[in-house]
């Protein structure tokens, strides 16, 4: 059961589609909103990247760790969604309303070349996780290739 917060969120991220959320794992789903926040923060803002690196070592090889991984690639695709959203002035369509602010924050330091550039960084790490890439290298290397200085 979820409380009103939750099932806006719910509604937001499933497009209003009852079937879809019925079946959405919201705990699973804001368990990798957290890590790709820590992503998206660390590629940012830089700096000390040892929260990164906790993060990224989480993802191991195996079907578990690949169903992970593709939780947390689907999560980031709708982060930077949301960043352009409010980026175009378009804030009635981000789907992540719960942590509105925390996404203005990012979207004031990122551009559209950046979002961009993290859209086909993350199509990279995809194609990499068919070549069967070290998951927790990738993400490193995903976060820090898009650090602004």
């Amino acid at each position: 059961d979820w409380n009103s917060k939750q099932r806006s969120l719910l509604a937001r991220l499933c497009g209003g589609a009852v079937g879809r959320a019925r079946s959405f794992n919201l705990e699973a789903y804001i368990a990798a909103r957290s890590h790709a926040l820590v992503l998206l923060n660390s590629a940012l803002r830089g700096g000390d990247h040892s929260e990164l690196f906790r993060v990224t070592e989480t993802y191991r090889a195996g079907a578990e760790g690949r169903e992970k991984t593709e939780q947390l690639l689907r999560t980031v695709y709708s982060l930077l969604e949301d960043l352009m959203f409010l980026m175009s002035g378009t804030a009635e369509l981000v789907r992540n309303t719960d942590i509105a602010g925390e996404l203005k924050t990012l979207a004031e330091a990122a551009d559209f070349r950046w979002i961009a550039n993290a859209s086909e960084r993350l199509a990279e790490v995809e194609r990499g996780m068919r070549r069967n890439l070290l998951r927790s290298l990738s993400l490193d290397a995903f976060a820090t290739a898009l650090e602004r200085n």
